[in-house]
């Protein structure tokens, strides 16, 4: 499976915001506007084209035009990561970038993978590549965002060391049980929040994430936490749609992942 890129005509239909050439027009003289439109070309010059593109739900137009928005660029040219789920099914390496041009965020660069068994996003704890992250001030400016995201680029291959070492790590049912509970804290932290069984996050929903080993686990779990669609006492568990929740749970499972490996290596 091939993955599809984005044409500038899908970005502006998507989410305009992303392909603004002015702030909304309601910043200070501090505020300084960096393009996201810059951003695209530079990647696409370097061979990255638009994988995916996420925004929050706009409520008016300014919000449409100006907006957050989360860009997934993945390289062209990327052979992929072996997935030890499945053969043939790489696992791709992405710069995540979020902006806005309206002062609801700052601009941001972060890593992710993008797994084509279950076309799911998995957000890269900030300590895995590093993490860049800074306001729209008057020090900040695109050559100093090209200059970032170049850095991530050449630090995205050490993610496939992390995959190889997970598959090797295998839990017994008690290891994957308090991984659950653990995984389920990150999104429901709450004393209020009613915590679903173990076993609602370790179901697989393929038979290739079924295993014993961490990467496996880890895969099911992820799917379950973001996708919902389980009994959580009373209630169903909803999916995960809010942008900047789903980037900081997805972030915090990977971390609980490292430590894991770690920890039974």
């Amino acid at each position: 499976m091939n993955t599809t890129f984005l044409t500038r005509d899908d970005v502006a239909a998507v989410t305009p915001s992303a392909i603004a050439t002015s702030h909304d027009g309601r910043r200070s003289d501090r505020y300084r506007f960096v393009p996201t439109v810059e951003i695209i070309d530079s990647m696409e010059a370097n061979g990255w084209g638009v994988a995916r593109i996420r925004a929050p739900k706009s409520r008016t137009s300014l919000s449409r035009e100006f907006g957050l928005h989360q860009l997934e660029f993945q390289d062209r040219n990327a052979v992929g990561i072996a997935d030890p789920r499945q053969q043939g099914n790489p696992i791709f390496p992405r710069i995540h970038i979020i902006n806005s041009h309206n002062g609801t965020s700052r601009f941001e660069v972060l890593a992710g993978l993008y797994a084509m068994v279950c076309s799911n996003g998995l957000m890269v704890s900030a300590g895995s590549v590093g993490e860049f992250s800074v306001r729209h001030n008057a020090s900040f400016n695109a050559e100093e965002a090209h200059r970032i995201i170049g850095e991530f680029r050449e630090r995205m291959g050490t993610l496939a060391e992390a995959v190889d070492k997970w598959s090797q790590v295998q839990l017994d049912r008690e290891q994957a049980t308090q991984f659950a509970i653990a995984a389920a804290r990150i999104r429901w932290n709450k004393p209020d929040e009613a915590m679903p069984e173990p076993v609602s996050l370790l179901q697989a929903n393929r038979l290739v994430d079924a295993g014993d080993d961490l990467w496996r686990t880890f895969n099911r779990v992820q799917e379950n936490l973001i996708g919902g669609g389980f009994k959580r006492s009373r209630r169903v568990a909803r999916k995960v749609s809010q942008l900047r929740e789903s980037n900081r749970i997805n972030s915090e499972l990977w971390d609980l992942a490292s430590q894991t490996a770690l920890a039974l290596s």
